[in-house]
């Protein structure tokens, strides 16, 4: 059964335009679902990768594709960020440490489906890990008609209780910090506005990783990068 928000629910059952952000998962849903598991190098999975240049965080985030009755194990893989509160305009995001990663966990761990990510400012790194061998897939986190139900399917299996995770405080943190925004064209997650500091980078992985992961059987012409052309 599909779980509607509050905001949302008064904006399309009320007919009331709720103006005020909400944190977007109810209190306390997420840390339930922390558990100790082990990730196995016989795990089918998908990786979401979250990239940026400077001020924002990039992110790696994995998912197994769930068999039979199987629960979601979510994985943050790891994480780049310009420490809060530093005032260093000089600190980038560190490219070569970004692409090795990659690299070795999908070495470590080769059953990887897909490596779904937003190409914006990455085109170059992904065209290098696609020439790698990686599956790497487009996902554009820009287009609503993604992140919309993508945003509602994550939302729905965190209060179905109907996937686990590691219990990453990173991960953690940046999910805490997603707002619910709802207007005309849907409800979807965003950071609390524009400038802010409250990083959601980790959230946005996960979420990419989420939607593929359990988009049933990934169809094999899928694994054929066809979305990076220089």
């Amino acid at each position: 059964m599909k779980r509607t928000p509050e905001a949302e629910f008064r904006t399309k059952r009320l007919n009331q335009w709720v103006a005020s952000q909400q944190t977007w998962l109810p209190h306390g849903t997420w840390d339930a679902l922390a558990e100790d598991f082990d990730w196995d190098e016989e795990d089918e999975y998908v990786l979401g990768f979250d990239g940026s240049y400077s001020s924002d965080s990039t992110s790696i985030c994995a998912v197994t594709i769930p068999q039979g009755d199987e629960l979601p194990k979510v994985k943050l893989v790891a994480t780049w960020e310009k420490n809060f509160g530093v005032d260093d305009d000089s600190w980038r995001v560190p490219i070569a440490e970004v692409e090795n990663t990659l690299l070795e966990w999908c070495a470590r761990y080769p059953k990887v489906r897909e490596v779904a990510c937003d190409p914006f400012r990455w085109q170059r790194s992904m065209e290098a890990l696609q020439e790698a061998g990686l599956p790497i897939v487009e996902y554009k986190t820009s287009y609503l008609s993604l992140m919309i139900p993508a945003s509602q399917k994550v939302f729905d299996a965190v209060v179905e209780k109907k996937l686990i995770h590691d219990g990453n405080p990173a991960l953690a943190r940046h999910l805490d910090n997603c707002v619910l925004k709802v207007d005309a064209k849907g409800a979807r997650v965003t950071k609390e506005h524009g400038n802010s500091r409250r990083k959601i980078d980790n959230a946005i992985a996960f979420i990419i990783a989420f939607d593929r992961a359990t988009q049933g059987k990934l169809e094999e012409e899928e694994l054929i990068p066809q979305f990076f052309e220089f």
